[in-house]
């Protein structure tokens, strides 16, 4: 079998060097690759813009516009930007607005108890669509109770039969956490939508008692391995972070984190008398220093780093990445991942 594969792939490649690529074949990508942005600014940061401006590599940006109001059905719609969309399409970007749960499991809950209210919900993501123009929607419900599990999956099918364009679900990596993962039956939901985020960060969440990585390779590798227990390959989009923390530790043994970009860390890391130390076992850099009598560890999100992540898109034959978030990055990444994604649909 595989002397007759070769014998064929060698015969496609003299057709094509002797007659030129096939039409169908120029006219079509079956292995090209989501690469998606999400793109969402904090209170005090600068927009980022990133519809304006073409980053090599992405082809799916992710505002986050819309979240669930009130039990009703009823959506805030915060920046939500017709020219944004209209930019975007100029620079070759599909565009699928995050529509989120705000975290509230209580909300949530009543909501997903109530057809009428789901009803008025979807009828809204349609009329917005309509207005705005976009490609299709994200759904970001996070923090969702366990026994809501089936009512979260019919209300994505319902999303997902009356809805035009690609819907894509985030999701967490598999864990016995019961708001955080239990609550996602992802079989049923990947037979559903068309692509699962697999947010495959916060290894060492925001409030861990002890310091670590937000997305070590190891860490991740096994988090893809679970999902694709449910998950088809070709439906997973690694989710990654542009972020890290920066982690506080007290002589009482308190410990505290808040998000780190990279370019904040770039000037911390000067602060280090060791440097930043390279970790193969981790596939990340790690820095420390002291100050003030406290001890502050970083273990660090740079190109490096992502592209080993990135690498693991190939390996597995996954449908694409997915990034969290624009403004927190180092412009070199970008290059790097485009790279990766690119090595991913040969």
């Amino acid at each position: 079998m595989y002397i007759l594969k070769q014998i064929v792939r060698f015969s496609l490649i003299v057709f094509i060097l002797i007659y030129g690529i096939p039409a169908y074949a120029a006219d079509t990508a079956p292995n090209t690759k989501i690469s998606l942005v999400w793109d969402w600014t904090a209170p005090g940061e600068t927009a980022s813009n990133t519809a304006a401006k073409k980053i090599d590599g992405i082809t799916v940006i992710s505002p986050k516009w819309f979240a669930l109001k009130d039990k009703n059905g009823r959506i805030v719609v915060k920046d939500a930007d017709k020219h944004y969309i209209e930019s975007a399409h100029e620079n070759g970007y599909k565009v699928w607005p995050l529509i989120s749960n705000s975290f509230d499991p209580k909300l949530t809950s009543s909501f997903l108890d109530n057809k009428k209210a789901q009803k008025r919900a979807i009828d809204n993501m349609i009329k917005m669509k309509k207005k705005y123009g976009f490609d299709g929607y994200n759904i970001d419900f996070e923090n969702v109770n366990e026994a809501d599990r089936d009512k979260l999956t019919s209300f994505i099918k319902d999303i997902k039969s009356k809805i035009t364009g690609t819907i894509s679900i985030d999701v967490t990596i598999p864990s016995n956490s019961s708001n955080w993962s239990r609550c996602y039956d992802r079989k049923a939901l990947a037979d559903t939508v068309d692509y699962v985020m697999v947010m495959a960060y916060d290894e060492h969440g925001r409030l861990s008692p002890v310091s670590g990585s937000v997305a070590s390779l190891p860490w991740v590798e096994n988090g893809i391995k679970k999902s694709l227990e449910y998950i088809p390959h070709d439906k997973l989009v690694l989710g990654m972070p542009l972020y890290m923390r920066l982690w506080t530790e007290t002589t009482d043994g308190t410990v505290s984190a808040k998000t780190l970009s990279m370019q904040e860390s770039e000037k911390l890391a000067a602060l280090s008398p060791g440097g930043r130390i390279w970790n193969p076992d981790l596939g990340q850099y790690y820095y420390d220093y002291i100050k003030d009598g406290k001890m502050y560890r970083v273990w660090e999100e740079d190109a490096r780093s992502l592209a080993l992540k990135a690498s693991l898109i190939s390996r597995y034959d996954l449908a694409g990445g997915a990034f969290w978030r624009k403004g927190l990055e180092d412009e070199s990444v970008w290059p790097v991942i485009a790279a990766e994604i690119s090595n991913a649909e040969r």
